[in-house]
């Protein structure tokens, strides 16, 4: 199991996995639009300083729009809470029915340092014994009891680290696009300082 693995538990409904990508598409894109930027500048391009401000505000609008997203879904706390717990409880119920189900459910206690939905108790139907991947030592002689036992429950675990994933992916937007609005008004303001140059230079 990988640490990507940690997506299955995400719900649907909420496609989580899409927004990181577009963020690393849109770094992709400013690194290949800053050669716009430099080059205009050096050369006192007016056209190549015009287009990289226009890509940085298309750019821009795409920003705003998961920053949006991220801080909506981040409002439909109890939303989120119940349908996290909802994945969980399903992986949870097919522990024991395939093989890809208990690695997947191993996976997640093991990740986030939780055991069960709630908790430890949740594995009381296995003669006071529970996984593994619920303990610290990583050994078959831990049990509900054991000190070394997680204590949280993978429900709320999950909630969490998604809910704190989606902050920072707001935050990190809002910065990107602070900092996109600052390149594209000073490329703008460069491209009018050329612009005005070249005038004077026209009727000088």
């Amino acid at each position: 199991m990988k640490n990507n693995d940690i997506q299955n538990f995400i719900p649907d409904k909420y496609h989580l996995g899409l927004p990181p990508i577009l963020m690393i598409a849109i770094g992709s894109v400013i690194f290949f639009t800053a050669f716009f930027g430099c080059c205009g500048a050096m050369k006192d391009n007016t056209c190549m300083l015009t287009t990289f401000a226009i890509i940085l505000l298309t750019l821009l609008i795409v920003q705003v729009a998961i920053g949006a997203y991220a801080f909506l879904i981040i409002g439909e706390t109890q939303d989120l809470r119940l349908s996290v717990r909802q994945v969980v409880e399903k992986s949870y119920n097919q522990y024991n029915e395939t093989q890809i189900a208990k690695e997947e459910f191993d996976f997640l206690q093991a990740f986030l340092k939780c055991c069960g939905v709630d908790g430890p108790r949740d594995w009381k139907w296995q003669n006071e014994s529970v996984p593994i991947s619920c303990c610290a030592s990583q050994t078959n002689n831990c049990g509900i009891k054991s000190t070394d036992c997680f204590r949280k429950g993978c429900a709320e675990s999950s909630y969490v680290w998604f809910k704190n994933g989606l902050d920072l992916l707001g935050i990190l937007a809002v910065a990107v696009a602070s900092i996109e609005i600052v390149g594209a008004i000073f490329a703008l303001c460069l491209s009018s300082s050329i612009k005005n140059q070249l005038r004077r230079e026209a009727y000088a």
